[in-house]
């Protein structure tokens, strides 16, 4: 009997640990060749952190993004890749907006830009004109909201807009406020006109990720849950809306052993901001229920060559971490080098479109285009 019992035990460990390897195992991210190319004009200047994908009430699509420094928006069709029109921000009158920093759409009644020149977000619309400001203020625990905040789509950080309240996430800067006690985010009633900090603090990381020196995190919400992916973290937080109840999930690559090694602020620091093994954006797939997580390992690059600037192009080596809607590791897809630049993406119902501009000792890629490949996510055979 004793030994029945240990051979059903044996099988049972054994049905358990295949199981188990392939849930972690079971998808990928699989390329179908399948591209977009949108053509660039003239004077459009390649940088994507401020691209987004959207539909209007017809169901249609658009893909649209900030030619930064020229406080242009360019809007095209997702479907046919064709240009359609650009909206010119006035920088100077009524209707001024000074230089635009940063930007967000939600859809054609809800276009955000941020400002060097206000403290606070611009809401516009199609023909330039503003519709609303919407300040920046003191919360009624005397927290001054900063004046940092930037609408951008890397790092994932785009306002999230729930009924008449616009939340917007916090930088961590120790002149203006203590690292530890700044919200990662705070809540504007655009029609109250308040701010308030939600209890989240950076004071959630542990102290080896504060020791990294490296702060910078994305944020989504899938409809029920806030979730905040920090690039030093092998962990992401599931939040609930008021922030206060967090739980911290293990999300850990398996190209990875640590990312948190320090960065430091030297002349090296554009360099090692693209060598050193980070986490990146975090975002949510809701044709398949699923969640995307980019990795970055340490990679060593060209110490002949100067990186200032070149971050607008991705990371050269990536992976994908796949989980499902219980965020269960359920794959993790690692990329070619030299071809993707794995700052800039969108999801479709077609699957996860990635951007193909990685134009570093690339001679095979076109400043004339941004072109995004398709790829579907399968399960393994």
């Amino acid at each position: 009997m004793r030994t029945i019992l240990l051979l059903l035990t044996i099988f049972l460990l054994a049905s358990c640990a295949g199981n188990k390897s392939k849930t972690v195992d079971a998808y990928e991210l699989k390329p179908t060749q399948s591209v977009k190319s949108f053509k660039l004009d003239s004077d459009v200047k390649y940088n994507a952190f401020y691209l987004y994908s959207f539909c209007d009430e017809q169901g249609k699509e658009y893909l649209s993004f900030l030619n930064y420094r020229t406080n242009q928006l360019l809007f095209y069709d997702l479907s046919t890749a064709r240009f359609l029109f650009k909206v010119e921000l006035s920088s100077e009158g009524p209707n001024g907006v000074a230089q635009v920093s940063g930007y967000y759409i939600k859809d054609f009644d809800n276009i955000y830009v941020s400002s060097y020149a206000y403290n606070g977000l611009i809401k516009v619309d199609t023909t330039g004109t503003i519709v609303q400001k919407i300040p920046y203020k003191k919360t009624s625990k005397g927290y001054q909201v900063l004046p940092s905040y930037t609408p951008a789509s890397h790092p994932y950080v785009a306002p999230i807009i729930r009924d008449d309240k616009i939340y917007i996430t916090q930088q961590a800067v120790p002149r203006f406020h203590s690292v530890k006690d700044t919200p990662l985010s705070v809540v504007i009633d655009t029609i109250q006109h308040t701010n308030e900090d939600l209890p989240l603090t950076y004071d959630i990381l542990t102290d080896e990720e504060m020791g990294a020196n490296y702060m910078q995190f994305s944020r989504i919400y899938d409809g029920k849950n806030f979730i905040y992916s920090f690039y030093v973290s092998e962990d992401v937080l599931l939040v609930s809306t008021d922030h206060s109840n967090v739980r911290r999930i293990p999300v850990k690559s398996r190209h990875i052993s640590s990312a948190t090694e320090e960065q430091k602020d030297n002349e090296q620091g554009p360099r090692l901001n693209l060598e050193l093994a980070r986490y990146g954006d975090l975002i949510y797939d809701p044709y398949r229920n699923t969640y995307y997580r980019f990795a970055y390992p340490k990679t060593l690059l060209d110490r002949n060559m100067n990186w200032w600037g070149k971050a607008v192009y991705g990371r050269n080596k990536f992976s994908v971490i796949i989980l499902d809607e219980n965020f269960n590791i359920i794959g993790e897809t690692l990329f070619p080098e030299g071809i993707y630049n794995s700052y800039v993406f969108f999801v479709h119902k077609d699957g996860l479109y990635i951007s193909r501009d990685y134009q570093i000792g690339n001679g095979n890629q076109s400043g004339d285009y941004m072109t995004f490949e398709l790829f579907k996510l399968i399960e393994k055979k």
